[in-house]
């Protein structure tokens, strides 16, 4: 098979080259992503108030949980082509990207109906307060709607990294994000839509990312090719695809269920602590987006080199990716740490300040904890380009979900407030990393044997 030159093999050439070169496109796609997501939270906050910030952030975790399942069997596909295209297996390459495909718009058609439908009740089992319930409805049932383009681009961004393409899904969410920008000025500033008019811009230009994806999937004029004739579901290349999928899906989705019953503690104590709590989540993006980035490139690296049987790069490459994502999150850690008081002022009014005092003392425990999750990160995506789920979802379960739940039902009440509610996340981190690293070294040596 002769790949175009956008996509990069992974099993040849020098591994931190390789590597860099797969995960900058994608992490100043990812930022370019987020930067539309942060001109939509400064746009909301200064046009719609508070309000409008937290009207958001009160059903963030939510619509996670939602999204998180679908994705999760979508990372699962990414790595079942990456393996395909490491082991240079043509037809069964072909088939796992119509596969994908043909599950994206079966399962966003559904998530799409179904959560349009059960917008009004979940909303009331969050407990959103009064002031902002109107806009956060109004917000979920946008996004819900336009969930199917969104698990759409996912599937299509996922299948161009599997083979090594990272550039094409950056210079899609390059104009997809300034679409958005102007179409959040026009929807919020303008017309005074509020945050569902932050959610229609979102939908519309992540429809123009997709279309761009998937154009030059179709362009491919190798096995990588998209044809739209070809769309259906194989049925021994889907199981294959939920093996690790499905696990995967459940891992992802154990995040935003601990989340949700986080974001309640944080909703009891009124508007004022759920737009601090929604400001840190802002503050810290680069870390999550790093670490996200990350994940993914380590998971394909090791994908392709292990359908490749390039045993000892695939080690090799995960030593190297651990230890230059642990220094990458300890400088952006220290930023936070110095900076996070004048970068909150940047999404709030003059009278509402004070929202960026809180969240510093927020942002100032976890700066430097955050390292403390690259073990997680890293490891995981590993152990899943090697084609293992189930122990990733137990410890995920365990250490990152049980331990935040718990302290959220027995640490908080002792002493309700927002420092404490934060302080159940390094100690989770923490607590994950320990296991993974417990278990990659036994499972790399009995995995990754010659």
């Amino acid at each position: 098979m002769k790949a175009k030159s956008k996509n990069i093999d992974l099993t040849t050439g020098n591994i931190m080259s390789q590597m860099l070169k797969f995960f900058w496109p994608m992490l100043l796609g990812s930022l370019f992503q987020q930067l539309y997501t942060t001109v939509d939270a400064i746009i909301v906050g200064q046009f719609a108030g508070k309000a409008g910030l937290a009207s958001i952030d009160a059903v963030s975790s939510m619509l996670r949980l939602a999204v998180n399942m679908f994705v999760g069997i979508g990372t699962g596909a990414t790595v079942i082509i990456s393996q395909y295209f490491g082991a240079k297996k043509e037809k069964e390459l072909g088939k796992a990207i119509h596969t994908s495909a043909a599950f994206a718009l079966i399962a966003g058609a559904a998530i799409s109906i179904i959560g349009v439908c059960v917008a009004r009740p979940a909303l009331g089992l969050l407990g959103v307060p009064a002031d902002i319930y109107g806009q956060s409805l109004g917000y979920v049932r946008v996004y819900f709607a336009g969930l199917i383009v969104l698990l759409c681009y996912n599937i299509s961004a996922g299948i161009s990294r599997a083979v090594g393409d990272s550039q094409t899904p950056f210079r899609a969410l390059v104009v997809s994000g300034i679409l958005n920008m102007i179409l959040d000025y026009v929807f919020v500033a303008i017309f005074g839509w509020g945050a569902p008019g932050a959610g229609f811009a979102t939908v519309i230009s992540q429809a123009v990312s997709v279309v761009i994806v998937t154009a030059s999937l179709m362009k491919n004029q190798d096995e990588c090719r998209l044809e739209l004739k070809k769309i259906k579901l194989d049925m021994p290349i889907f199981k294959e695809i939920m093996r690790i999928g499905f696990l995967m899906g459940i891992q992802s989705s154990l995040y935003p269920i601990a989340n949700v019953i986080i974001q309640k503690s944080v909703n009891a104590l009124g508007t004022d602590s759920i737009a601090a709590w929604a400001l840190g989540l802002k503050l810290d993006t680069l870390i999550w987006l790093t670490y996200n980035t990350m994940n993914q490139t380590i998971s394909t690296f090791v994908a392709q080199n292990y359908g490749a049987k390039q045993i000892k790069r695939a080690r090799e490459g995960t030593r190297i990716c651990l230890i230059t994502t642990s220094a990458i999150i300890l400088a952006f850690g220290a930023v936070l740490f110095f900076f996070c008081e004048p970068l909150g002022r940047l999404f709030l009014t003059a009278e509402d300040a004070y929202i960026a005092e809180m969240t510093a003392v927020l942002m100032h425990i976890q700066a430097f904890t955050y390292v403390t999750y690259a073990p997680t990160s890293v490891l995981s995506g590993a152990i899943r380009g090697a084609g293992e789920s189930f122990m990733p979802m137990i410890m995920t379960l365990v250490g990152m979900c049980a331990v935040r739940i718990a302290w959220a039902f027995f640490v908080v009440p002792m002493n309700y407030t927002l420092p404490t509610i934060i302080w159940g996340y390094p100690v989770s981190w923490a607590l994950t990393s320990v296991a993974f690293l417990l278990y990659y070294i036994p499972f790399s040596k009995r995995k990754f044997s010659e």
